[in-house]
């Protein structure tokens, strides 16, 4: 049976815990700056305007989109632009359990959490739709953390 939220309960943004665990080696201002830019792409997303978000990822960034590995800015831009024509899709994004786990290169942060979907349904209540396991990698650059690798997969597996 799916979830319903009442419309009074939607964020105008991806709603988001402010408390980074951040794990040996990594800088918890670091974090923050990176969960910034992970709220500003489901933003973008859910706002209905995900082809602004490109700038968010480098050059050579890597992105899990339904089940489709892309590679490279121009793979990216094509599924952004291809999510916001779907204009009668209207979601939230909810990030929950975020932590950013021990940093080994001292340059990279990764962040990794539950990403709860919800989409609106024809009677204008939000339906979960899905859960998923995320990581996301960021890169500084010269203007400012950007995404490198973002992968999601099913939280559970599909029940048989």
């Amino acid at each position: 049976m799916a979830t319903r939220c009442p419309p009074s309960a939607t964020p105008k943004e991806p709603a988001h815990d402010t408390a980074h665990r951040a794990g040996p080696g990594v800088d918890a201002g670091s974090a923050a700056a990176c969960h910034a830019v992970l709220v500003e792409f489901l933003a973008a997303i859910d706002h209905g305007h995900a082809s602004t978000a490109l700038d968010l990822f480098t050059e050579d960034a890597s992105f899990t989109a339904r089940g489709q590995e892309l590679r490279g800015r121009e793979p990216i831009s094509r599924f952004l632009a291809e999510r916001e024509a779907e204009t009668d899709r209207q979601t939230i994004h909810l990030i929950a359990n975020e932590t950013a786990p021990t940093n080994d290169t001292r340059e990279a942060v990764t962040l990794d959490a539950v990403l709860v979907l919800l989409v609106r349904s024809g009677d204008g209540q939000y339906v979960t739709d899905r859960v998923l396991d995320t990581t996301q990698q960021f890169m500084p650059t010269h203007t400012g953390w950007r995404i490198t690798s973002r992968h999601t997969a099913p939280f559970h597996p599909p029940v048989a």
